[in-house]
This record gives C-alpha cells, sequence and structure tokens, in this order.
C-alpha cells in the first residue's frame, strides 16, 4: 500500500485501489479525518518554525536536491523507499493516461524548476533578492522601514493529475518557508508521495511537507482548515471555493489566442502546439482560438486542422512508446468526451484532414484523435488536444473571454495592450504562444502575494 507522509510514513486500516486504463495498479492509503487536523496543527506548530529557522540559501539546497532525487539521479542512502523512475512513470501513464513522453517530460520541467527555484524567489522578492526571506527588514527610498512578512502558518493544496510539473507550485512556497499539506488527485497519487519523499530524502524536516491521499473531502477540508489554500482542477473540484478568499482557484484553463490577421507558418505552428502539447490536459493548453479583424475564421480553421492533425504531438502509438502525444481514455470516458464535442454546434474541420473518426480504439486503450472545431460561439475546454475556432469582433474582446489563463493576440498591438489592462485575462503573450513555462512568471498571480504581505517595521 502507498502510504500517507506526514510525521512519518503511515499505512491506515481503510484503502483505496487507484484503477488504470487496463485494471487495478496498487492500493494507497485513505487518510481519515482526524490526521488531517493533526497534519496541520503540526506544520503551524512545528513546520514552520523549522523552516523560518533555515536559512533560505540552505533550505534551496535542499529543494533543488529534491528534484534530482525525484528523477531518481543522486539518491542518497535514506531514500530507499523511492521506486525506479521507469516504475514511476509507467504508473502515472497506466493511471492517467498521459503518454510516457509528457510524463518524462513534465517530470523533468519539475525537477528543472526546483533546481532554479531560487531564481523563482528573487522574482517575486521585494528587493529582488534572497536575504528577505531570511531578515525579512528592508529599506525603501533611503527612510521607509519595512518588512516582508509571512501572512500564513500553512498552505493546503488539493492536486490535480493533468500533469506532474504542477508540484513546483507548492515546493516554491515550501522554499519561501511555508510549510505544506498536499492532498492528491485520486488517479495520479503517485507524483504526490514521491516528491514528498524526494523532499524528506533531500533533508527537508517531516513536520514541513505533508502528503494525505483520501477523497475529495479530504481535500475541501484541506482548503477550509489551512490558513491559505491552492485548489486545482476542473468546474467541479473548485467551484465550490470561488467565493472563499482564503483559496486560490486554478482551472479551467480556457485558454485563448486571438488571431487579428492571417498567421505566419511559424505563428501558425505555435498556435497548433499549444492545442497539442501535454495531451490538451494542461491549463496552459489552447482552448479557443478567437479570429477578429482581417483574419478569415475559415481559412484559419482549416489550416491549423492540418498543422494539429500532422503535428508530431498528434501521434497516435502506444501510451508506453515516448514519441506518442494522444492520451488515452477507459472507453466510458472517451465516449462522454466525445459527445461532448458533438454538443458544441460547429463543424469538426479536422475530420477532412484525417482517415479514421475521432474516437479510435488503440492497443486496448480508447483515444480521441486532434479534434478542431469552427464554430460560432466559444467552445468549452475538454481533455484532449481539443480546440474551437470562432469570429468575434474586436470590440467585444477581451470581455467574452473572462477567465483565460493564458492569452496570446496575434496581429494587433492595440488588442495586446487592452489584454495586458483587462482583469480577465491573466497572462498575455504577444505574438505567439510561448514554448516553455518559466516559473519566475506568474501562475495567475505569485505565490508570494498570498503568502508573504509587506508591513511597516521601524526597528530600534
Amino acid at each position: 500500500m502507498l502510504p500517507l507522509l506526514s510525521s512519518d510514513e503511515r499505512e491506515t486500516t481503510r484503502s483505496a485501489t487507484v484503477e488504470g486504463l487496463d485494471g487495478p495498479i496498487c492500493e494507497v492509503a485513505r487518510t481519515p479525518r482526524i490526521r488531517v487536523h493533526n497534519a496541520l496543527e503540526t506544520a503551524r506548530r512545528y513546520g514552520f518554525d523549522a523552516l523560518q529557522e533555515t536559512p533560505v540559501r540552505e533550505l534551496l539546497d535542499r529543494v533543488a536536491a529534491a528534484g534530482q532525487i525525484f528523477l531518481g539521479a543522486g539518491a542518497p542512502a535514506n531514500s530507499a523507499s523511492l521506486d525506479p523512475f521507469d516504475q514511476y512513470q509507467q504508473r502515472v501513464v497506466a493511471s492517467t493516461g498521459l503518454p510516457a513522453g509528457w510524463v518524462r517530460t513534465s517530470a523533468h520541467w519539475l525537477a528543472f524548476g526546483l533546481r532554479h527555484a531560487a531564481e523563482s524567489l528573487r522574482a517575486q522578492s521585494p528587493t529582488g533578492d534572497l536575504e528577505v526571506y531570511d531578515d525579512p527588514a528592508y529599506v525603501r527610498e533611503t527612510d521607509v522601514g519595512l518588512a516582508f512578512s509571512p501572512r500564513v502558518r500553512t498552505l493546503g493544496t488539493t492536486m490535480p493529475a493533468n500533469d506532474p510539473a504542477v508540484y513546483a507550485w507548492p515546493v516554491l512556497a515550501l522554499a519561501m518557508k511555508i510549510p505544506i499539506v498536499l492532498r492528491p488527485s485520486d488517479r495520479d497519487p503517485f507524483t504526490a508521495i514521491r516528491l514528498g519523499r524526494a523532499l524528506r530524502a533531500a533533508g527537508v524536516p517531516a513536520s514541513v511537507v505533508h502528503v494525505l491521499p483520501g477523497e475529495r473531502l479530504i481535500g475541501e477540508i484541506v482548503c477550509r482548515e489551512s490558513d491559505h489554500a491552492l485548489a486545482f482542477g476542473g468546474e467541479a473540484a473548485v467551484g465550490q471555493f470561488r467565493d472563499d478568499p482564503t483559496v486560490e482557484t486554478y482551472g479551467p484553463g480556457e485558454s485563448v489566442a486571438v488571431v487579428a490577421r492571417e498567421p505566419t507558418d511559424r505563428e501558425l505552428e505555435t498556435l497548433a502546439r499549444g492545442v497539442t502539447r501535454a495531451g490538451g490536459r494542461a491549463c496552459f493548453c489552447l482552448t479557443r482560438i478567437v479570429a477578429t479583424g482581417d483574419c478569415d475564421a475559415d481559412a484559419l480553421a482549416d489550416r491549423l486542422a492540418e498543422q494539429v492533425v500532422n503535428s508530431d504531438t498528434a501521434r497516435c502509438g502506444p501510451l508506453t512508446d515516448e514519441r506518442t502525444g494522444v492520451p488515452g481514455f477507459n472507453l466510458e470516458r472517451a465516449a462522454q468526451i466525445d459527445d461532448a464535442v458533438g454538443d458544441q454546434s460547429g463543424t469538426d474541420v479536422t475530420a477532412s484532414h484525417r482517415i479514421e473518426p475521432r474516437l479510435v480504439e488503440r492497443d486496448g486503450v480508447a483515444r480521441l484523435l486532434p479534434t478542431v472545431l469552427r464554430t460560432d460561439e466559444l467552445v468549452s475546454e475538454l481533455p484532449f488536444q481539443f480546440a474551437g475556432v470562432t469570429r468575434c469582433d474586436a470590440d467585444d474582446l477581451p470581455i467574452r473571454l473572462e477567465g483565460a489563463y493564458l492569452g496570446v493576440v496575434i496581429g494587433d498591438d492595440d488588442l495586446e495592450r487592452r489584454f495586458v489592462r483587462s482583469p480577465e485575462i491573466r497572462k498575455v503573450y504577444g505574438g505567439r504562444y510561448p514554448a516553455t513555462v518559466d516559473l519566475r512568471e506568474t501562475h495567475e498571480t505569485y505565490l508570494a502575494s498570498v503568502l508573504y504581505e509587506t508591513t511597516t517595521y521601524d526597528p530600534s
């Protein structure tokens, strides 16, 4: 049985079976409610002080080492509980349907983010340096005494199963000296438990990182009773927290690209990558492609569909083949999503660029082939390589796109500036879809803005 991680590793009297696409994978502990309260109390009373007493550069060294241990590189003797990386990778593929290549890529991005956590902390520091995390006092305008003070003693999180790299964000909170309490997704408890073990093997105290697998109610308790929380997932997972000022909600992404003229081949290539990368499941994947200005929506949809169908990330081989890009589902779930595509009123433009139907079965696993619709209305997000191309008047933008995690604007500098000034769009990229996710950037907002506050401090 995979354990919960709190003050120690512990199995429980109740467990649940992690079901994969092709049958059961393993048993995982179900955290009793009392263990949530105990974990939060331990984090507040002991974990917070332990982190505050650790020099930030020493803590960053441990976080960086944990990233390497997570990958199975340079693991010390006390990390013997970590399975070989290939076994971890196979379990995540089998449980989530993510292709093996993306699981490996995402794990490496997670390790890269931990290795470069210092750069992320500097980006979020009010002084641009790391020392403020050790000594919060600083001076502005030569004579204004301020302090960069923690607002909370614990950060709770409910984590998704769409991308292992998402775990970089709570670990950045740990690097900022705030203990974390994680409730992993039922579909992927493997990443959280492996990461918790890697952090402990790297010398991070057991009192500061807690991994509590369990039913969704456990995640609700973690979010409600932590000092502050992050909730990741679809609307069913995060909707209940929308109006709670102590919970930051992430998802669904509904990321968008607005194209105001005929895109160049290079620009079109970046848009196709935005639709297909990460199996189409990440918050940064493009869902809504909007044609405006001089851009012909029909022509854009046809060019994008051809590019998507022929992209390297549209390969539909075995999930264990690292060249495969199309994710897998069980047949029932795939049929539900296929029906949801049909509910979007529009034309499947990709159908004319491929021989097979959208829903296929390969190697005993259901697949949904990459799909681009030409629609009159903005589409809803679906968890595969899917996007809709819609015509909108520029005067209606960006207000019609409220809630988009990421916005790309091509061919209209004025609209690009309107996106930047708008509260509807969280991140704006001009001229192209970004090649990578940079942890020095905001993830909707900076973690430091919810974990820390600037206060007046006039020392004696």
